[in-house]
């Protein structure tokens, strides 16, 4: 335990500090020889050193806590994904499920109206599927290509009325301007 700075010191017998010192055990007075200098000097560089040190841990500390905290956050968010991905597995294999059920449904049926003939039934059932499949990947292609090409005209009579009204002409003025060879 270290010793109150205001009790009486064991050498003096006093409640005051040394004449001419502020009462800092590190600070000696003009009275106090070199190698009271030399001791305070030393305890001082061990007490910054000591500060350092704990400075030094805090910092770790600190560090240590915002990697742990990245580290929960990643892990959370890996969490997250693989819920989701196992999530969308399922939904993806009820969407499979009920769809065949309907195209077995439909096939059976259809078989029933060839007579009895599943294999007919399931053969229908497969084509219709695939034209129907197919006519909406052509019109959705088609529709996309059109949107596209109408982005694109938009943009460039867009930029040549930009160019008409800071040149007072265009691109395309010009290039009806020049002659053909």
């Amino acid at each position: 335990m270290k010793a109150d700075r205001n009790s009486p010191s064991p050498a003096t017998g006093s409640d005051s500090p040394k004449p001419g010192s502020n009462g800092d055990d590190l600070t000696p007075n003009a009275t106090d020889g070199p190698e009271q200098w030399e001791k305070s000097e030393l305890d001082a560089l061990k007490q910054l050193f000591k500060q350092f040190h704990e400075l030094r841990e805090y910092l770790s500390y600190y560090v240590t806590a915002k990697a742990d905290g990245v580290k929960l956050s990643l892990r959370n968010a890996s969490l997250w994904v693989v819920l989701a991905l196992l999530g969308s597995i399922a939904v993806a294999g009820l969407i499979v499920t009920a769809n065949w059920y309907v195209l077995s449904g439909a096939a059976e049926g259809l078989g029933v109206l060839c007579g009895g003939r599943l294999w007919a039934g399931k053969i229908i059932a497969g084509l219709l599927l695939l034209t129907v499949l197919g006519l909406f990947v052509f019109f959705t292609a088609a529709r996309q290509k059109a949107a596209s090409r109408e982005r694109t005209v938009q943009k460039y009579e867009k930029r040549q009325a930009e160019q008409h009204a800071e040149f007072g002409r265009n691109v395309d003025d010009r290039a009806a301007a020049t002659p053909e060879k």
